[in-house]
C-alpha cells in the first residue's frame, strides 16, 4: 500500500465524524448489503482509494476488481466483463474468464462509468438486473454474487439530458449515492496529510508553507498534492530538510488560488492561460447578485465581434470567452467545448460558476 492511500485510511479511522469518515460509513453500509453504489468526486479526490479501503474491510479475503470503462467497444466490453470461449472471435486463442467472474463474491468497481456507450449501458443493465454472465460464444449463463460499485467525475444529469446516459441505467447504478468533497473543502485533512507525508519523507515545514497550502485550491485534489510533495525531494536535491514555500513544489499558488477547479490533463495548460488574464466584471459577488436575463444580454453585446475569425483568447473575460464560444456554436455545448479546447465536464463547471443558464434552457 502506498503512503497516500495509507494516510487517507488512517485519517478516516482517526476522524470518523469528518466528511470522509461519514462517506465511508455510508459506503460500508452499502457494501454489507451489496447495494449498488455510485460515488461522485472530482478527479483525484480518492474515490478508488475509499472503495479499496472499504472493500478490504468488508470483504477481507475476496477480490476487488476494477473495470476502466473508457473507450470500451461493444464486443470488447462483453468479453472483458464476462470472458469468451476459445474461437469465439478472431484472436480468441483460448477460453478466458471475465472480470465479473474474477470478482465473484467480492467487489466489481466500474471506474468512469459515464464514459460507457449507450449499447454497453444496456448490456450492463441486464447484468445488474440478474447478476448473470454469458461468455462471448457461449449460451450457458453463470450466476454471480458480488457488490457492484460505480464512480464518475461528471454531471450525470447533463449526460442524461444530452442523451449520453440511459435514465433507467442511472437509477439502477445509483441506489446509494456518495459525493466525495474536493480537497479545498477539507482544510483539516490538508493539514493532517501534509504533516504526516512530509514527516515520512523526514522533511519539516514552515508555518508559511502550511498557510499557502491551505490557501491553494488544489484543482487536482489529493493526486496533485501528493505529486507536489514528492517534487520537494526531487527539485531540492541538495538535501532539503525544511520546506519554506509552496514554490519549492513548483506551484505558484497565488496565480490559481481563487481560480476554481477543473479536470483533465489537456485542459490544464489552456486554463492557466485563461486564469492569468480573466476578470469577471458581470457578477457582483459583493451584492450576491446572479446573472439575470438583462445581464445576459449585456454580456452578449460585450462579445459582439467585428469578424468571426477573431482569436477567442483575445477576449478579455473568461465568461465572455465562454459566451462567445456558445454563440458561435449556436449554444451546442459539445461544439463550444471544441472551440474553447476544454472538456465537457470543465465547461459544465464553468457554466455553473458564472451562472450562465438562460440561453441553455
Amino acid at each position: 500500500m502506498n503512503l497516500q492511500n495509507a494516510l487517507i485510511e488512517r485519517y478516516a479511522e482517526q476522524f470518523p465524524d469528518s466528511k470522509i469518515g461519514k462517506c465511508i460509513k455510508i459506503i460500508e453500509r452499502a457494501a454489507k448489503t451489496k447495494t449498488n453504489l455510485l460515488i461522485y468526486g472530482e478527479t483525484g479526490t480518492g474515490k478508488t482509494t475509499l472503495i479499496n479501503f472499504v472493500g478490504k474491510k468488508i470483504f477481507p479475503t475476496k477480490p476487488i476488481v476494477t473495470v476502466s470503462c473508457f473507450n470500451l467497444s461493444g464486443e470488447l466490453f462483453q468479453s472483458m466483463l464476462c470472458g469468451h470461449l476459445k474461437g469465439a472471435f478472431t484472436g480468441a486463442v483460448e477460453t478466458t474468464e471475465g472480470k465479473a467472474q474474477t470478482a465473484n463474491n467480492g467487489v466489481l468497481f466500474f471506474d468512469d462509468v459515464d464514459t460507457l456507450t449507450i449499447d454497453n449501458q444496456s448490456k450492463l443493465l441486464y447484468f445488474l438486473d440478474y447478476h448473470v454472465c454469458e461468455k462471448v460464444g457461449s449460451t450457458i449463463p453463470e450466476l454471480l454474487n458480488l457488490w457492484t460499485v460505480f464512480s464518475t467525475n461528471s454531471n450525470i444529469d447533463e449526460k442524461i439530458t444530452d442523451g449520453f446516459m440511459r435514465e433507467d441505467f442511472y437509477y439502477r447504478i445509483s441506489t446509494i449515492k456518495v459525493d466525495i468533497p474536493p480537497l479545498r473543502e477539507r482544510p483539516h485533512f490538508i493539514k493532517f496529510f501534509i504533516s504526516n507525508y512530509l514527516e515520512n519523507l523526514k522533511i519539516s515545514h514552515s508555518k508559511q508553507f502550511m498557510e499557502e497550502c491551505l490557501q491553494y485550491t488544489w484543482p487536482g485534489n489529493i493526486r496533485e498534492m501528493t505529486s507536489a510533495l514528492d517534487r520537494i525531494r526531487i527539485l531540492n536535491y541538495d538535501g532539503c530538510k525544511k520546506v519554506q514555500s509552496l514554490k519549492e513544489c513548483a506551484i505558484e499558488y497565488k496565480e490559481r488560488a481563487n481560480a476554481g477547479t477543473y479536470s483533465g490533463r489537456q485542459d490544464r495548460k489552456r486554463e492557466d492561460l485563461i486564469y492569468r488574464n480573466s476578470k469577471d466584471v458581470y457578477l457582483d459577488k459583493s451584492k450576491n447578485e446572479s446573472l439575470s436575463i438583462r445581464g445576459w444580454k449585456n454580456c452578449e453585446q460585450s462579445v459582439e465581434l467585428k469578424n468571426d475569425e477573431e482569436d477567442i483568447f483575445d477576449i478579455t473575460s473568461e465568461k465572455n470567452r465562454i459566451i462567445y464560444a456558445l454563440k458561435k456554436a449556436k449554444y451546442k455545448r459539445n461544439r463550444a467545448c471544441k472551440i474553447l479546447d476544454i472538456s465537457y465536464s470543465t465547461l459544465w463547471r464553468k457554466l455553473k460558476r458564472y451562472e450562465i443558464y438562460e440561453k441553455l434552457q
